[in-house]
């Protein structure tokens, strides 16, 4: 488990900014797969918003395949994801990753080793893909990537 402080975030958005005065805000971005079957693809894209950078600390995942889920039976989902920030045509991972390794499923928080710095104006390219060994569907998957959103304070 890793937490970025708030003093953390700041100075690593400081730098980047070259220390210009910063707003500063938490915020979460939510990508929604629906019926991803079995060997399925989706394509998925995420409009960053015009008006601010976004950091990148975490993510997480929660998996649906049609049964009733309790904290302890929740779905680990045979399912990998690369996403691409096009802007920058830059993958996250030199490959598709499996969520369970690269997000959160509930529980302890799983942060990246180092935040990501993701321009405003930019969209990342998501492809989740269905690996499950047997005809699995998952009815939805929702990834959240948390962080906080940044902007330049003039004045």
């Amino acid at each position: 488990m890793q937490r970025y402080s708030f003093l953390d975030l700041q100075a690593f958005a400081s730098a980047i900014y070259n220390g210009r005065q910063l707003l500063m805000v938490p915020y979460a971005y939510n990508v929604t797969v629906l019926a991803l079957a079995q060997n399925g693809v989706s394509n998925q894209s995420l409009s960053i918003t015009a008006n601010a950078d976004f950091i990148l600390t975490g993510m997480k995942y929660r998996a649906q395949i049609g049964a009733a889920q309790t904290v302890s039976n929740k779905t680990a989902a045979f399912v990998r994801v690369l996403i691409t920030d096009s802007g920058s045509n830059e993958q996250f991972t030199n490959a598709a990753v499996d969520l369970e390794n690269y997000s959160t499923n509930g529980g302890d928080s799983r942060d990246l080793p180092f935040p990501r710095f993701i321009q405003g104006r930019t969209a990342l390219t998501m492809q989740f893909t269905n690996y499950a060994p047997t005809a699995e569907t998952y009815t939805s998957i929702d990834l959240m990537l948390e962080g906080v959103l940044v902007r330049a304070v003039s004045g």
